[in-house]
């Protein structure tokens, strides 16, 4: 999972104790959470988190929780994104297509919504508690297979609309034709 604050630059240069705040409340209800919900916390990474679970429903459960907390006053405007795949651990660095994808999957995301990979919605999608919305499948830079996302759209967090990540991503386009039978022949 990686998150980031959304414009934190420019929450820092508009009122420095404010910003430092979200951060504050960023980092106390990651470690309250993660920890609830058995994963890591990686990395701290300025205004953002790199965390890992054993299990991608909690790891779901875990961004639900954080994203709901980060609406209540003082808003935290949050992006959240997700993906499962395998990493490499050496030392304190993480490395591999499942931390790049869940970067891609953050920076795409809008404050307020978590997005996650059909790998991840694969793992979840028979959960009667967690709802999702596709987004399309998408070419993702540096990334070598379409990408399909989706959406978190449980009660309470932002669900976007598909032009709000335009230019950040190509969406594949299908082509597709209609085959009628000939009638009367």
């Amino acid at each position: 999972m990686f998150a980031d604050i959304a414009g934190y630059t420019g929450l820092m240069e508009e009122d420095e104790a404010m910003a430092l705040n979200l951060l504050q409340k960023l980092r106390k209800t990651f470690e309250q959470e993660v920890s609830i919900h058995r994963g890591r916390i990686l990395e701290f990474r300025g205004d953002g988190a790199l965390c890992s679970f054993s299990s991608t429903i909690e790891g779901v459960k875990a961004a639900i929780a954080i994203q709901l907390d980060m609406q209540v006053a003082p808003v935290v405007p949050l992006r959240i994104g997700m993906h499962t795949g395998d990493v490499i651990i050496e030392g304190e660095s993480i490395y591999g297509d499942g931390v790049n994808i869940a970067s891609r999957m953050e920076s795409l995301a809008v404050p307020g919504s978590i997005f996650i990979t059909g790998k991840v919605h694969d793992d979840i999608k028979n959960r009667k508690d967690i709802q999702t919305i596709s987004l399309g499948k998408y070419i993702l830079k540096n990334v070598k297979d379409h990408v399909e996302i989706f959406a978190i759209t449980n009660t309470g967090l932002s669900i976007p609309d598909r032009t709000s990540f335009d230019g950040k991503g190509e969406k594949v386009q299908y082509k597709s034709i209609l085959v009628l039978p000939f009638v009367n022949m």
